[in-house]
């Protein structure tokens, strides 16, 4: 086989570090994708301690949904459906007319 196709084997660390535990997250809209910046501490010692690692990910609007849809279905949760409008709202929406913006061509001032 084309040694190129083969996967790089890398060796392990000789100590084990321990587990990061995810405390908080934030991102940043970009034009072609999110960057999603990630808070780990490596204990409640740390934690306590505010020593806080980072580490950003950046990923395309289809790989942030692909995320969110695995994360949904392996909690078993679902998003929450959309509120329906109450009655006061709809019979109010009926009874008067939507205020339309009027979109007139822009005055020329004549200097």
């Amino acid at each position: 086989m084309n040694d190129e196709l083969q996967p790089v084997v890398t060796e392990r660390k000789s100590v084990l570090q321990p587990p990061l535990a995810l405390v908080g997250w934030t991102h940043l809209d970009m034009p072609n994708g999110i960057d999603l910046r990630m808070e780990f501490a490596r204990s409640r010692i740390a934690l306590d301690n505010d020593m806080i690692e980072q580490q950003d990910i950046v990923m395309t609007h289809n790989q942030a949904l692909l995320l969110a849809r695995y994360l949904l279905k392996v909690t078993g949760q679902t998003l929450p459906e959309a509120a329906r409008p109450t009655v006061w709202s709809r019979v109010r929406a009926a009874l008067i007319p939507s205020r339309s913006i009027d979109r007139r061509a822009p005055r020329r001032w004549v200097s």
